[in-house]
């Protein structure tokens, strides 16, 4: 058990035990678990050195990169706490962010010092820029861990310090950062392996999933629980992924379900070797059952459907592989519709509007709440929202969800109207609240509608101001200018009135029905 320990005491223990092994890999650069703490106790010294100190945050704006895993472990080494970017963001949403974290440091990757820059010169907490290998124009790297000492860091770090904030939507649709502790993150690697997803040293994680997401940077940590061997692509392709796991000969990896997809349906899948693959942890959105069926017929019987979220490490429900039934009667075959049940010392209910369990098997949807060691301390300086969302102990989801007779749940509905497209969250609210800011419009109402390729699409249902015109294009444009690209909406429909309750609030069932009619809704 890892009870007690710190997420950088991994490096040190791993460092002890297995010093030569490769910890961390991407291309030509390597790094041994001996060079990984010693380089992270350099890193962890050189941040206290330049002024740096416990509780401070320091931002992380960079795509997939070995440097990433070490900033991780360096940053928990030093108690400075971690606040990674998501790089598909608008500045102005980064901005935004920033200024509500209130970082002291940015590290950026060269290619992206446009956006570095800006946020440099916007975000009045910022007063130190440093560059990761291959820019100039800020403080180098390499030079902050050449300035620190390889010896172990004096910062007197607790189980219960923060020690990443990780960004998440809230009720608002506004960004809010969850903040995850040391004790979250040694707890969710020990449920992991408590799981199935057992490391052992020779093991290779493969990371494709984006590390500024929790399941792509700090949950994937479970591959180091005991030594094993973390491998990064910065860029999805099936094509990258598949040689990649064959080149390296790929254990372990987690992917969304899209990506899942892509893959699956490759021409080429079956030309290459995936037979080293003994676990894929899949998230961010549930997982078709058919799907599930063939990839099973190309990987085999290795997959882990999750159930979680930021706010629990992405520990949550798990659909074991013994629950996988492909084949044979509806109540068992009806299970890959779920998401199984509670992770290794997780708690799980489902309640209705007066807080009571629904009766298993009555089909009485209520909300998915959850209690465990892996769930967040709260969200950064939001005690109101942190009080809704952790009530005695339990972490009230938003998820609506049925129990059947055997105590199998299933998600039904998002009480948040999130849109999960591509395995990404989008809150329909925040798209709302750009449309509606358009000059022509008068009323909008933004829904997730079924999409082959990434699951749901973003749709906006437009009222326009009477007297006033705009077209798709425009609107969509209006979106681009102001959000992510992956916010902007794929389809827009100009309506004469949108449908309302009698209290006046927009019924967006009404407008979904049309579209998932005889489809399952998987969010």
């Amino acid at each position: 058990m890892m009870m007690g320990l710190c997420v950088g005491d991994i490096v040190r223990i791993n460092a002890r035990h297995y010093p030569n092994h490769v910890a961390v890999e991407q291309g030509d650069l390597r790094f041994t678990w001996r060079e990984l703490d010693r380089r992270t106790n350099q890193l962890a010294n050189g941040l206290l050195k330049l002024g740096l100190k416990k509780g401070d945050r320091i931002a992380i704006l960079s795509p997939n990169t070995l440097y990433y895993w070490e900033l991780f472990f360096g940053l928990a080494k030093s108690g400075v706490i971690g606040v990674p970017l998501n790089i598909r963001l608008h500045p102005n949403e980064l901005v935004e962010y920033l200024n509500y974290t209130e970082p002291r440091a940015l590290v950026a990757v060269p290619k992206l010092m446009e956006t570095a820059d800006r946020l440099m010169a916007e975000v009045p907490s910022l007063v130190r820029l440093v560059l990761l290998p291959g820019g100039t124009g800020g403080l180098a790297y390499e030079e902050v861990l050449s300035s620190g000492e390889a010896e172990a860091v004096p910062a007197e770090i607790a189980p219960d310090d923060v020690y990443m904030l990780c960004a998440t939507s809230g009720t608002t649709g506004t960004t809010k950062a969850a903040m995850m502790t040391h004790h979250n993150a040694v707890q969710a690697i020990q449920t992991y392996l408590a799981e199935g997803m057992n490391v052992q040293p020779g093991d290779t994680l493969l990371q494709v999933i984006p590390m500024y997401f929790n399941a792509g940077g700090p949950a994937s940590m479970f591959a180091f629980g005991k030594a094993g061997r973390g491998v990064i692509l910065e860029d999805f392709t099936p094509e990258n992924f598949l040689r990649a796991v064959q080149a390296y000969r790929v254990t372990h990896t987690i992917l969304v379900p899209t990506m899942l997809s892509m893959i699956v349906n490759h021409p080429d899948v079956e030309k290459y070797d995936v037979s080293t693959i003994k676990c894929t942890t899949t998230g961010g959105s549930p997982l078709a059952a058919s799907l599930l069926r063939r990839a099973r017929e190309i990987f085999g019987n290795v997959f882990f459907p999750q159930y979680g979220m930021t706010e629990t490490y992405s520990c949550g429900l798990l659909l074991a592989r013994q629950d996988q039934h492909t084949d044979g009667p509806e109540h068992l075959t009806r299970r890959l519709n779920s998401i199984g049940k509670p992770h290794v010392g997780v708690d799980c209910r489902v309640v209705n509007a007066d807080g009571l369990d629904v009766a298993w098997g009555s089909g009485e949807a209520g909300e998915i709440i959850l209690r465990g060691p892996t769930v967040f301390k709260g969200y950064w300086n939001l005690p109101e929202e942190t009080a809704n969302a952790l009530r005695d102990g339990w972490l009230y989801t938003g998820d609506v969800g049925t129990v059947d007779e055997e105590g199998y749940v299933y998600v039904v509905d998002r009480k948040k109207d999130i849109i999960i497209t591509g395995g990404i969250n989008v809150y329909s609210v925040e798209v709302e609240q750009v449309i509606a800011s358009h000059p022509a419009v008068a009323m909008v109402a933004v829904i997730g509608v079924p999409d082959s390729q990434w699951g749901e699409a973003i749709k906006a249902c437009v009222v326009l101001k009477p007297g006033h015109t705009a077209t798709e294009d425009e609107i969509r444009q209006w979106c681009r200018d102001r959000l992510a690209s992956y916010k902007k909406p794929k389809y827009v429909e100009f309506m004469a009135e949108l449908p309302l309750s009698g209290t006046g609030k927009v019924l967006k069932r009404v407008l979904r029905d049309r579209h998932w009619a005889g489809r399952e809704r998987k969010v």
